[in-house]
């Protein structure tokens, strides 16, 4: 790979994959993958580490094929943070203007974001992104973005705080130590996807994004190009997988293959008379098509109604003026779009391919699958000004997952300064 040009890598650790991506940045917005690989990751059950040397396993496996496509050698990269046991928040934080003639000064912007967070940060989590949402003056319900220099008695600050267990981050810092590779920045893997698959105009008028996974369910809310909430369900397409192979008595990896190949949730586009052969556990049998749609459409029936409550509950379903965006694998089925539809009331429609990230038109195809969406947006997270969120850790923790998110929550603030 030609030096000259800057590069950034990509590895996003997924419950039942982990993906990675190598990209020669040109510009800002345009990113040439040179080395893409993914490898399955039999380590992680429900985003949780379960097996080390598995996972480390598969982190290896997934770098060396990149690196051999990309001929060269990683030694470090952008992580996801894998979202399922994120703990997300809507916080405010009051405080009185403290200079004599009431201009807000940073400091009063800082000591909000502070008391914001304090009735939520636990010391078993760590505080992994704090979102502003908005400032509000005096009470006015008019929000402004930058209060800084403005006059008020009083300022609020509204943000969204995503939190992770500590014992998450441990587990993922020793994986990427045991793989040999260094963490340049790390983003929650819900806020690398929505960069790789909603545009700029479904942030601003409101857009949730679906993201079913293997073993979990995210969703994220965008409104007025901000991030206004994000929940994780404990429900994904390996549950799907499950029911098939519990009600059809065959073995999961027989399930996992007539899904892909047979599986539908729209029972109108399946023929009544339509018939499939399976390898159940005592031998071949023949199923309708339709009886193998009524067992996935239920577990996604589930899925959806889960999402339709948290929306509603929130209030976000109210501004989903761009209605739903669906991606990761469990999303790729026949009929998906039209559930999206029917369950929750808005438009759905599949992600957008990020036209940002692309590679040579031989493996443009490969790329533009779902399980890279995720480390797509990372590349692109990279590039964006999201990432003042995120800052480069301090030498000596440089190989530290830990001590990036602590370094990175430190120079958030200092950014937040900087900034204003």
């Amino acid at each position: 790979m030609n030096e000259t040009v800057p590069s950034v890598v990509a590895i996003d650790i997924g419950t039942h994959k982990v993906s990675v991506l190598i990209g020669k940045v040109h510009a800002a917005d345009q990113i040439e993958v040179v080395g893409m690989a993914y490898a399955p990751n039999r380590g992680m059950v429900k985003g949780k580490i379960v097996a080390l040397d598995k996972v480390i396993a598969s982190i290896k496996n997934a770098v060396a094929e990149a690196e051999n496509m990309a001929e060269c050698r990683i030694h470090s990269a952008w992580v996801s943070i894998p979202s399922t046991e994120m703990q997300s928040y809507y916080a405010a934080g009051r405080t009185p203007v403290m200079s004599t003639d009431h201009t807000i000064s940073t400091n009063d912007v800082v000591r909000a974001l502070e008391l914001a967070k304090a009735s939520h940060v636990t010391p078993d989590h760590y505080l992994a992104s704090a979102v502003p949402l908005g400032f509000e003056l005096d009470g006015n319900e008019e929000w402004v973005q930058n209060p800084v220099n403005l006059t008020a008695q009083s300022i609020v600050g509204h943000y969204q705080l995503m939190m992770l267990p500590i014992n998450t981050m441990q587990n993922l810092d020793k994986a990427m130590k045991g793989a040999g590779i260094g963490v340049e920045k790390m983003v929650v893997s819900c806020l690398a996807t929505a960069e790789s698959s909603l545009l700029k105009d479904e942030k601003e008028y409101g857009v949730c994004l679906v993201d079913i996974g293997a073993g979990t369910t995210n969703i994220a809310v965008y409104l007025d190009g901000r991030l206004a909430l994000a929940h994780t369900l404990q429900r994904g397409g390996e549950h799907v997988t499950r029911d098939i192979a519990a009600v059809l008595q065959t073995t999961t990896e027989e399930a996992e293959r007539i899904k892909i190949l047979h599986g539908c949730v729209d029972l109108q586009a399946v023929k009544p008379d339509h018939m499939i052969q399976i390898q159940g556990i005592e031998g071949p049998q023949m199923v309708s098509r339709i009886d193998l749609a009524e067992i996935i459409i239920a577990r996604y029936e589930e899925i959806f109604s889960q999402i339709r409550e948290e929306l509603t509950q929130s209030g976000a379903i109210h501004g989903l003026y761009h209605g739903v965006v669906l991606t990761g694998d469990a999303c790729q089925i026949e009929g998906m779009v039209a559930l999206a539809r029917r369950m929750l009331g808005v438009s759905a429609h599949l992600g957008n391919p990020p036209l940002q990230v692309y590679a040579a038109e031989a493996h443009q195809a490969a790329l533009r699958r779902s399980l890279y969406a995720t480390a797509s947006g990372l590349l692109m997270f990279s590039q964006s000004e999201l990432q003042s969120a995120v800052e480069e850790p301090e030498d000596t923790q440089k190989d530290s997952l830990l001590g990036s998110f602590v370094s990175g929550w430190n120079r958030f603030l200092g950014k937040l300064r900087e900034t204003f």
